[in-house]
């Protein structure tokens, strides 16, 4: 066979292979997100998923804190924060053990970190002036119950109770985590003045049961 014949065989087999390549299926989810090169799979809004659950709704969470506890959270509000193009939201919960904030972030995937302890500015090892000395120069780390704390970012951003996005409340954060990043103490500031310090952890999806989305 000729060399002539076997370039034009090469380039036909080309050809065909381009025009019957199939595109990259996408999928629109009931959510309205777009589905498809990146490979995540749609899910529908009734869903037993974390990401799905309203006030009313009830969780299971297990595998918490070195005691490894689990317990039942009644949810009672679902909040928004945003921040520039970045937003998440904040699941208010109450359980046996008490108070539970879960917040829920989607980026490349799922992130979750729960709250289970508010405490002072005091017990954080923190000041009014500490805060401001860390934002200036842009680095501190603090000691909370004989682990340090190092400092990683503050911002602005906006809170909107009950995901009300006509009545937003702006607040500045300063964040800070262990060495192990898997324990974090975070700072906010708000407008009348007051700190809400929380300590919380990051937990997994799996660790995370859906009962029903909402009453």
């Amino acid at each position: 066979m000729s060399t002539a014949i076997i370039i034009l065989l090469a380039v036909c087999g080309f050809l065909f292979y381009r025009m019957n390549k199939k595109k990259p299926e996408q999928v629109t989810s009931e959510q309205g997100a777009l589905i498809g090169a990146s490979g995540k799979r749609p899910y529908a809004k009734d869903e037993l998923r974390i990401e799905n659950v309203e006030a009313g709704g009830m969780i299971h969470i297990s595998g918490i804190g070195p005691n490894l506890d689990e317990f039942d959270v009644k949810i009672l509000a679902k909040h928004l924060y945003r921040e520039g193009t970045s937003s998440w939201y904040e699941l208010e919960g109450e359980s046996t053990e008490g108070k539970v904030w879960i917040d829920l972030e989607e980026d490349d995937e799922l992130e979750l970190n729960i709250t289970l302890k508010k405490i002072k500015l005091r017990e954080a090892g923190l000041s009014k002036k500490d805060l401001e000395r860390i934002d200036d120069e842009e680095e501190g780390e603090i000691t909370f119950e004989g682990e340090t704390y190092i400092y990683e970012d503050s911002d602005r951003a906006i809170f909107y109770k009950y995901g009300d996005e006509s009545n937003g409340e702006p607040f500045y954060y300063w964040d800070f985590e262990n060495e192990a990043g898997n324990k974090f103490i975070s700072v906010e500031k708000w407008e009348d003045g007051e700190y809400d310090v929380s300590y919380s952890e990051p937990i997994a999806s799996h660790q995370v049961s859906v009962f029903n989305l909402k009453t």
